[in-house]
């Protein structure tokens, strides 16, 4: 009663279409997510950015639990999350996509969770970092620690949204660095599950793994909890 009461004062609204949730409904409503294109091709070790990232030899996957188009429904979640300021939504999608991928192998002899860090003054002006809460709600599940202080951003970062793959790269190059006094021998060997809530072309998740490849013996998989993937 005390739950029927509150969604009549303060209703309840779907982070995709706006409508208003039903009492079962958690954030998303079921038509949005019966909607919500889930990637299906599994093989996580050979794909369009692992194929990209090749030189790479610490990459041993790349994936993500839904695909990203211009204005559809995983877009619009990610818009709410970002810009309504709906941190709980950010630690759902999380949890979601932990419960829903991890029969898949994806997270496999992960040792710990890395969300890539925001610019300082984007992480004040908003208040949290994106990455950084799908992250909390992967360990819940998982049960594996989140690791915040490996990585720091470089330098200011503009937006990407609007640049072509060449000026994505150039943007994001060198864009993180590891933390100043990281003991990188006590890392050696471990496996990074890098998170972040897109990946786009990977120039900047590509970017992270640059700067965490100082660490010795390293290895990486990166997760986007969207991707635009057509490979």
């Amino acid at each position: 009663m005390l739950r029927s009461l509150l969604d009549l004062l303060m209703p309840r609204t779907c982070a995709s279409c706006g409508c208003r949730l039903a009492l079962d409904e958690v954030h998303v409503c079921a038509a949005c997510m019966l909607s919500l294109p889930i990637e299906t091709n599994h093989d996580w070790h050979h794909n369009l950015h692992t194929a990209k990232w090749a030189d790479h030899e610490g990459v041993v996957a790349a994936g993500a639990f839904t695909r990203y188009t211009h204005n559809g429904i995983a877009a619009h979640i990610i818009h709410s999350l970002k810009y309504y300021r709906r941190p709980a939504l950010g630690q759902w999608m999380g949890q979601l996509a932990a419960r829903q991928l991890q029969p898949t192998g994806l997270f496999d002899g992960i040792d710990a969770i890395v969300p890539l860090p925001l610019a300082p003054q984007r992480h004040r002006r908003r208040g949290f970092n994106q990455g950084e809460l799908i992250a909390q709600g992967m360990a819940e599940e998982l049960h594996l620690p989140v690791q915040t202080g490996l990585l720091r951003r470089t330098g200011a970062f503009e937006s990407q949204t609007h640049f072509s793959y060449a000026e994505r790269l150039e943007n994001a190059k060198d864009a993180f660095s590891l933390a100043n006094g990281l003991n990188t021998d006590a890392l050696s060997g471990h496996h990074f599950l890098l998170v972040d809530d897109v990946i786009t072309t990977g120039a900047t998740m590509l970017s992270a793994i640059t700067a965490l490849e100082q660490i010795p013996d390293v290895r990486f998989t990166a997760f986007g909890w969207a991707w635009v993937n057509r490979g």
